[in-house]
């Protein structure tokens, strides 16, 4: 299931990579502990609670997709609340969508 988190306006604020090894912290926030898979160019996966998350940039927003495991409704739209809290703060609005592709 993929997922994409998006400010109207086209804002993300600037991000700040962590150390080798855990450059995604930056969309992972501080309360969950997790292991970087992957990382490329601002991009890529981290095993969150035996999940494994892709994390990546879209034309609008952010982008964040299940690859591995299960997750409920509830569980997946808490965790994208955290991290929309993690990168915007609690106050600025962004939109959560369900991503698909666009049928030609």
């Amino acid at each position: 299931m993929k997922f994409e988190l998006v400010d109207r306006q086209g804002y993300i604020p600037d991000l700040n990579y962590g150390e080798a090894n855990q450059e995604l912290s930056c969309f992972i926030p501080h309360n969950y502990s997790f292991t970087q898979a992957n990382y490329s160019n601002g991009e890529g996966i981290a095993v969150v609670s035996n999940h494994s998350w892709h994390f990546f940039f879209t034309q609008e927003g952010i982008g964040v997709q299940l690859v591995d495991g299960i997750v409920t409704l509830r569980e997946a739209e808490r965790f994208l609340m955290d991290i929309k809290q993690h990168i915007w703060g609690v106050n600025h609005q962004v939109q959560i969508f369900i991503a698909g592709v666009t049928p030609k």
